[in-house]
């Protein structure tokens, strides 16, 4: 059994699309809805037009790591196999799903090739954090021998197939991160416990937010996200985690003088912040490197 976990906050733009993709793919899933307290009618709309959807409303923004939460405990409970992760603003190829079945061992994480919302091409973010690292991937494609499957390094969690042992294994997203940020502190416990993250790029999925993405929200508390991001790095030793920082100070600068965002002394006062939920932090890396369904 396949859960499709979809988190929407006012959701109307997209989630035709979305969830009619979920209908016209060669593999059928449960579509999981949690909904982060809406104002724009999302919650009404889908129980009318959807019934099929188990649907989760919430009455406050949990934030889009522990809305997702609510989607892994429920599947766990109702004997899922796989979790597919896909956000409102996207939408699966009809054989995605059964390609990155076809390819899944059961126990790593596996992603499609994200394009953008009208296919015509690479996801950006994808692009610059993925697909340039992944060399391999780069050449084998411009000598025309592509292969069915590659190991990657993190890919943003617009679409995840997750196996139900891996949230056995690793648990959920950690709390500490309420929106951004989230998918990156979950590659980097998948790097602790050896679990590979693998990229079939036959296998599309179309991500609406080149157009319609929130930048505001995404810019808002980057630094700190980029400090949280080091505290919360179960692979770092002491010494590497000071040398992070250290570059996240360099990078606020170079912000500072580039886009005139970031002023002198505020990479000093988000440290302070970070301070303060020093415990938080600890409990959070201790939980990280423990095996089980942690923070579900």
């Amino acid at each position: 059994m396949i859960y499709t976990i979809i988190v929407t906050y006012n959701a109307m733009p997209w989630i035709d699309r979305c969830l009619t993709s979920l209908w016209q793919s060669t593999i059928k899933s449960v579509p999981v809805v949690i909904d982060n307290a809406s104002s724009d009618g999302s919650v009404e709309y889908i129980r009318k037009n959807y019934p099929e959807v188990v649907l989760f409303p919430q009455k406050k923004n949990l934030g889009f790591g522990q809305a997702n939460n609510v989607g892994f405990k429920y599947a766990l409970e109702h004997d899922a196999d796989y979790v597919l992760l896909l956000n409102q603003d996207a939408a699966l190829h009809p054989d995605a799903l059964e390609l990155l079945l076809q390819q899944s061992d059961g126990k790593s994480l596996f992603s499609p090739l994200h394009c953008n919302g009208d296919g015509s091409k690479i996801d950006y973010i994808v692009k610059i954090a993925t697909i340039s690292k992944a060399q391999k991937l780069v050449d084998d494609f411009l000598l025309a021998k592509p292969k069915q499957i590659y190991e990657i390094g993190e890919i943003c969690a617009a679409c995840w197939l997750m196996p139900v042992s891996m949230l056995k294994t690793i648990g959920g997203f950690n709390p500490l991160f309420f929106h951004y940020g989230e998918d990156n502190n979950y590659y980097q416990r998948l790097k602790y416990h050896g679990i590979p993250v693998f990229l079939v790029p036959q296998a599309l999925m179309y991500h609406d937010r080149e157009v319609h993405g929130n930048m505001t929200a995404y810019k808002k508390r980057w630094l700190y996200r980029r400090l949280l991001f080091v505290a919360t790095d179960i692979n770092l030793s002491l010494s590497k985690r000071i040398k992070s920082y250290i570059k996240v100070l360099k990078d606020c600068y170079v912000h500072a003088l580039w886009e005139k965002q970031y002023v002198p002394g505020l990479f000093a006062c988000e440290m302070l912040n970070l301070l303060l939920k020093y415990r938080k932090i600890l409990f959070s890396r201790k939980q990280d490197v423990t095996i089980g369904p942690n923070w579900l």
